[in-house]
């Protein structure tokens, strides 16, 4: 399966937010954390704003947010937020085999929207217990 781009920088982004709970990140300090352009990651900022998943506050100390608990984000509502879907419609139903192909293709469709829908931004985020140590 290929992740679209778009998809594997709106998952870091989500999770650089959601691993800063109690502070507001400034689009910049995202785009250097995760080595994305900033131009691109707030057209992606702004489609996770518009499905409610975080959250922007203007002004000097400005920035984005979690609008709600990582457990509580499904990594489903991330990909409709910046993707028309993993798996497109099959539109052709020509053809002696069409029907079953594209039978196949919708049950592997549901599927994957089940284990998207089952998977948290937390899941994504790994395990916090792990330390870095300095010496």
């Amino acid at each position: 399966m290929k992740i679209s781009q778009k998809l594997e920088y709106a998952c870091r982004a989500a999770v650089q937010l959601a691993k800063n709970t109690d502070s507001i990140l400034r689009l910049e300090e995202i785009a250097q954390r995760e080595n994305v352009s900033s131009n691109f990651l707030v057209q992606i900022l702004n489609s996770l704003r518009s499905e409610g998943i975080i959250q922007s506050k203007r002004g000097k100390h400005g920035g984005y947010f979690m609008e709600k608990n990582p457990e509580d984000i499904s990594l489903y509502e991330i990909v409709k937020a910046v993707s028309s879907g993993l798996v497109a419609d099959v539109t052709v139903k020509e053809g002696e085999s069409a029907e079953t192909v594209a039978s196949t293709w919708v049950k592997l469709s549901k599927d994957l929207d089940m284990l998207l829908k089952e998977t948290s931004l937390k899941d994504m985020m790994g395990n916090e217990d792990t330390y870095m140590y300095y010496i």
